[in-house]
């Protein structure tokens, strides 16, 4: 299964904004990413193959520069394909049913958002390949969340795949332009408020101790039980539920910070007619 898929009618604003954010590189003295002005130029013709290499090129400028652009045009990119892989994991799970797929698709670019150290350019398929393991620990984790431990695995030997119901995403097919254009402002608001959500965590999460970043992402991200991480991280298990709550009540503090100091921000523009 290949990801980056987008809608041909979106390609030509895609492939503008691209291209913007490959001069920006340029101007900033970033080397090495060449490569997407020229990927931005044949975007139409481009393959599964090209679309893979385009990711995986999105992400390594993104772990570099931080750039909040290189994150949004990964997503943007992604998440379609990257919802269907949800699902593919989910039909294997016996309560499927009973797992928000929008959750998981919003924590597995969290992790992907918060974890770019991680990532590891070393071939054209590097993010599908990573995506697919944090794709496929995210689902486990949600689903022993769910359903207290009682999962069935998800990928069973010996059973065929037409064994099991097939999940896939609502038919959006029918809609009204207005329907369809409402629907497209409601997606912009929430991903404007989603990238706004992610640029506060992530400054949360750098004032994290680099013990607290790695209990966070063995138990977050990797899904490893709390014994497991226990082991990795040479402490007691109740020591390292203690260090994921203060990591985690640091994080909430520290986020509710920034909400709060932003919102005063906008009811005094709202005050002063939008003169601070």
């Amino acid at each position: 299964m290949a990801f980056a898929q987008l809608r041909t009618d979106n390609l030509p604003a895609f492939a503008e904004r691209l291209s913007a954010f490959a001069q920006e590189l340029t101007a900033d003295g970033v080397e090495g990413y060449d490569n997407l002005a020229l990927a931005a130029e044949s975007l139409e013709q481009a393959t599964a193959k090209d679309r893979d290499q385009l990711s995986t090129w999105l992400m390594a400028a993104y772990r570099d520069t931080a750039s909040n652009e290189a994150f949004t045009l990964l997503y943007e990119l992604n998440h379609e394909a990257i919802t269907r892989l949800i699902y593919h994991h989910l039909r294997r799970s016996f309560y499927a049913h009973a797992v928000d797929v929008g959750d998981v698709l919003q924590e597995v670019f969290f992790n992907i958002y918060r974890y770019p150290f991680k990532f590891k350019p070393e071939r054209a398929a590097a993010f599908r390949n990573w995506t697919h393991s944090i794709v496929r620990n995210t689902v486990l984790k949600h689903s022993r969340r769910t359903h207290r431990d009682r999962i069935m695995p998800l990928a069973t030997a010996g059973v065929e795949e037409d064994d099991h119901p097939v999940l896939e995403p609502a038919d959006i097919n029918g809609r009204t332009p207005l329907e369809e254009t409402a629907n497209r402002e409601a997606a912009d608001d929430l991903a404007a408020a989603w990238q706004l959500y992610l640029h506060f965590y992530l400054h949360a999460y750098k004032c994290l101790t680099p013990r607290e970043k790695r209990a966070l992402f063995l138990v977050e991200v990797e899904a490893k039980p709390y014994r497991e991480a226990s082991e990795a991280l040479d402490i007691r298990v109740e020591n390292l539920k203690m260090l994921i709550f203060r990591a985690r009540r640091k994080i909430f503090t520290i986020m509710k910070r920034k909400f709060s100091a932003g919102q005063s921000h906008v009811d005094r523009a709202t005050l002063t007619g939008g003169k601070i």
